[in-house]
């Protein structure tokens, strides 16, 4: 069993990807691709990111759905793959 986390879970954009980071020890948590955010939008909302005008809303939401699952109460390990289903079926 893993622990709760305690510190702060941030958000960093990198160049085409977004972190997950742990703070202040600065641990990188989930690394997560342009294309598997791509991925997620097209999943949830059955059509193309770049077509929609809400598409930065849409992407806020995912977002933050990532940050919640993370900062939420799991008592276990979150693998990438249970944070990618759980986001895309909205589960956190």
């Amino acid at each position: 069993m893993m622990p709760m986390i305690t510190s702060d879970v941030k958000v960093v954009l990198g160049k085409e990807k977004l972190l997950l980071v742990e703070f202040p020890e600065g641990k990188i948590l989930v690394e997560i691709t342009l294309d598997e955010l791509a991925e997620i939008m097209e999943f949830r909302y059955a059509i193309p990111w770049n077509r929609s005008k809400d598409t930065l809303e849409k992407l806020f939401l995912i977002i933050e759905d990532i940050l919640n699952a993370y900062s939420g109460l799991y008592e276990k390990s979150l693998t990438k793959e249970d944070l990618m289903r759980a986001v895309k079926l909205r589960r956190s």
